[in-house]
């Protein structure tokens, strides 16, 4: 078996195929984004939708260090605390939920984990107050906002509306549904009626949540749109470099076909004059290769007989030429011997060369054996020389 670099396979061509464009590297990620986030496994170059939804993935990952961040702050002021204490192992808890459904694509579940903590957490710190709904809990209502914000980053556009109005019937529900404590009743007196303070009361906190839903409604879509046409943009890019490695490819694919000819070519040039030392070299082209294997496996077959074949057409060729000599020196005339072919023919045409110089300069230089066809001679007589016509025949 031939190996490419070995004397016998003559010229080598590289076994790489320079064509074959490298897959688009992974962007790098974190230890964080790897164990909450899902996408950055996926190549870069993926289509709008995975990067959409890694992009989203990404967000709500970050989105859930900065809560357990929070939670590990709060947690000393919680110490003394039974109700703190089961307020932050359920966030906890929820967080670890979130991070989870994340890491497995999920993220539109992860938001709704996320908006159930926060809008949670804040119905249950009104609700767990042991003296009633205080002036001092009600801003809380005003923290509601922070869910409309988590679903437009996490979420559909459409959802940012259903958790602003989700938002408000928690708001209306704990204000008319939990016991007042007596500083609000002592406000009362401060209004004209209870109806009026109950609605300056809800009014804010309600109208902060329809106004931050558009505002982010709008906000999103923006962002959003902003993001199609750079993705679209950055799609066109890709197809154009895509078509570039394309042409690229097929004109090495090209060359090498051309390389790939030309040495089969010389080698099989080789092959023709008797020399089947060489075999073909590696093709990086496939329909190469296989050609390269059946020819190298045919002339190792045939090369005996294609070198006795050629051995044998040039012993004929030295036999015609060698006759065409011996003739003309019968006849007297001029001798052109041939030339050695590397034949066995080859030696005998030196030994007619040396005895035909020794005859054109009149002294024997050789002695025929008895059974010579120019004659026997008697003892003390030269040797007689090869026979000539007599003219008057």
């Amino acid at each position: 078996m031939h190996h490419r670099g070995d004397p016998q396979n003559g010229p080598s061509l590289s076994a790489s195929s320079p064509w074959e464009a490298s897959a688009p590297a992974r962007p790098p990620v974190n230890w964080w984004l790897r164990h909450t986030s899902s996408g950055w496994e996926h190549s870069y170059f993926g289509t709008i939708a995975q990067r959409e939804q890694a992009r989203r993935s990404r967000l709500a990952s970050w989105l859930i260090l900065g809560l357990f961040v929070g939670v590990i702050i709060l947690s000393p002021l919680a110490l003394e605390d039974a109700r703190s204490r089961a307020t932050l192992g359920v966030w906890a808890v929820g967080l670890l939920i979130a991070a989870a459904l994340n890491r497995r694509g999920w993220v539109t579940l992860a938001g709704v984990t996320l908006i159930l903590l926060f809008s949670g957490g804040i119905l249950f710190a009104n609700l767990a107050s042991p003296i009633g709904l205080t002036l001092g809990e009600l801003p809380n209502f005003d923290a509601y906002v922070v869910s409309v914000v988590v679903a437009a980053t996490l979420l559909p556009r459409a959802s940012i509306f259903l958790v602003a109005a989700g938002n408000s019937l928690l708001i209306i529900g704990n204000y008319e549904l939990q016991p007042h404590n007596a500083n609000i009743g002592q406000d009362a007196h401060l209004y004209s009626s209870v109806t009026v303070q109950t609605v300056s009361f809800l009014v804010r906190p309600i109208a902060l949540q329809l106004v931050l839903a558009v505002v982010a409604y709008l906000w999103v879509r923006g962002v959003e749109e902003a993001i199609r046409r750079a993705d679209r943009a950055e799609e066109l890019a890709i197809l154009e470099q895509r078509e570039v490695d394309r042409a690229r490819a097929e004109a090495e694919r090209t060359f090498a076909l051309e390389e790939g000819v030309r040495y089969m070519h010389q080698i099989l040039a080789e092959w023709t004059q008797g020399d089947a030392r060489h075999h073909i070299p590696h093709m990086p082209v496939v329909s190469l290769e296989q050609l390269r294997v059946d020819l190298n496996a045919l002339v190792t077959r045939v090369t005996p007989a294609l070198r006795a074949d050629i051995q044998l057409s040039r012993l004929q060729a030295e036999v015609t030429s060698l006759s065409a000599a011996l003739e003309a020196w019968v006849q007297g005339g001029p001798v052109i011997w041939p030339a050695p072919a590397g034949t066995p023919l080859d030696h005998v045409v030196e030994l007619l060369r040396v005895a035909a110089s020794g005859r054109a300069a009149g002294r024997p230089s050789w002695a025929p054996p008895p059974s010579s066809p120019w004659g026997r001679s008697e003892p003390g007589e030269p040797p007689l020389g090869p026979r000539t016509r007599d003219p008057q025949q």
